[in-house]
């Protein structure tokens, strides 16, 4: 018995700014990933069964904040869309490129949990991940959401770094997913943080919330600490490293 599509958050509507004007250009990094699912999203049931179970655990983490950030792009799209100024074309059009990355992750890292075993903590798993990302934003204006969702990403960025280098090895297709992800989250650190500074965000405000919100999530992903070591990343290096960054 396997996995049925399930999500944490609900896929959102095609922005009126895609529909109407924009038009993206062809992504390279999205046509490998793209690829990717073409190529191994059936495969995965042939992978160790302990790499399944592991990664069955560490997945719904993942896609979560995934599924989380199409929602967050999407409503900042259309806000920017529906006040029809000219200044606000250039980051409505990179905000859809953050989009469309961020819906090809969550397509391949569906497909995946789709294919592994059911754990019968998944739910539970779902369940912590949905409370911090839907807090993360309750009650904040759109500032510090952003400045939250650029630090969010750097952390994600290195999250992937270590998946890609962790001790499935570099030619495992997981490794290689994460490597294409970390490509396209790094990218999105950048375009966060300059909407984030466009609406506001000073140095002083990046600092506060970099330490904020790494902690809360090196808390949720230690929710899974056994399986993050079992596939050989340490999770104390990672918020340690992004922290001396910060400070």
């Amino acid at each position: 018995m396997h996995n049925q599509p399930s999500r944490c958050f609900p896929l959102p509507k095609i922005s009126q700014a895609a529909l109407d004007k924009f038009i993206l250009p062809d992504n390279a990094n999205g046509k490998r990933i793209e690829k990717w699912i073409a190529l191994h999203a059936k495969e995965v049931k042939t992978w160790k069964v302990t790499e399944q179970y592991a990664l069955a655990h560490l997945i719904p983490l993942i896609l979560c904040g995934e599924q989380s950030a199409q929602l967050v792009f999407n409503q900042e799209i259309n806000r920017l869309f529906s006040e029809n100024q000219d200044d606000n074309q250039m980051m409505i059009k990179s905000l859809l490129e953050v989009e469309a990355d961020e819906h090809r992750h969550d397509q391949a890292l569906q497909a995946i949990l789709n294919a592994l075993p059911i754990i019968e903590s998944k739910r539970h798993i779902q369940r912590q991940a949905q409370r911090f990302y839907a807090q993360l934003g309750r009650g904040e204006d759109r500032c510090q959401h952003f400045i939250k969702i650029a630090t969010l990403d750097a952390c994600v960025t290195q999250v992937m770094h270590e998946f890609e280098h962790c001790l499935l090895g570099v030619n495992h297709p997981f490794s290689h997913l994460c490597g294409l992800i970390k490509k396209d989250e790094a990218k999105h650190v950048y375009v966060a943080r300059h909407h984030a500074q466009a609406l506001g965000a000073t140095s002083a405000m990046f600092r506060k919330e970099q330490h904020s919100v790494s902690h809360l999530l090196h808390q949720l992903l230690d929710t899974q600490v056994e399986h993050f070591n079992f596939l050989g990343v340490d999770l104390n290096k990672i918020f340690t490293n992004l922290e001396g960054k910060w400070q």
